[in-house]
């Protein structure tokens, strides 16, 4: 699948709260699955954090890590998120492939509108494995692979097939792609094994 990167020069765009709309945090918070209590959660492509600030609410005592390749969005969110201060959301700059975090830390991995950028999706996806806890869920939205008033040409969009192949590829099981639940998007769940 081909990829296209986000133009870093547009980051003021992925504040719009009028992505909650396409893009709904309470419905997606169920679909990480997240035990009781406090949890960590991990964002991949965090982008300003917008979403991460989101889960941060509706998970009390959860500890959010956004990683982002992007130095100006690690700063951005630094700067401006205001979980940051209270600890509850931790900025981290990542490659693609390499997330600067311990294995099987994380009871939830997600990434939102990413999978289209992504030049090594396995790559990707194996680093969320590694990441998570046994039993961890691994939630991914992005734009579906038909016609929308916005988003990326349909040649990089996410095809629901090859989304679940380079998912179960990565060793997840329980994978399930619907392509029906969002109006612009392909939502996937999946979860790593428990040991």
């Amino acid at each position: 699948m081909a990829h296209l990167k986000f133009d870093i020069a547009k980051l003021e765009k992925l504040n719009d709260p009028g992505r909650f709309e396409t893009l709904p945090p309470d419905v997606f918070l169920p679909a990480l699955g997240l035990p009781d209590g406090p949890s960590v959660i991990v964002e991949i492509g965090a982008g300003t954090g917008l979403f991460a600030e989101a889960f941060a609410d509706l998970a009390p005592g959860s500890t959010v890590y956004v990683a982002d390749i992007a130095e100006e969005a690690v700063e951005w969110m630094l700067a401006n998120r205001r979980g940051v201060a209270e600890g509850r959301i931790v900025p981290v700059r990542s490659g693609e492939t390499r997330v600067p975090l311990g294995d099987a830390l994380a009871d939830a991995v997600y990434m939102i509108n990413l999978h289209h950028e992504l030049a090594d999706p396995r790559g990707s996806y194996a680093e969320a494995f590694r990441m998570l806890k046994p039993g961890g869920r691994l939630l991914v939205v992005d734009w579906a692979a038909r016609e929308t008033p916005k988003g990326p040409p349909l040649a990089v969009r996410a095809v629901p097939s090859a989304l679940e192949a380079v998912i179960s590829g990565a060793g997840f099981v329980d994978v399930i792609v619907d392509d029906t639940a969002l109006p612009w998007h392909v939502m996937a769940t999946a979860r790593r094994p428990s040991a």
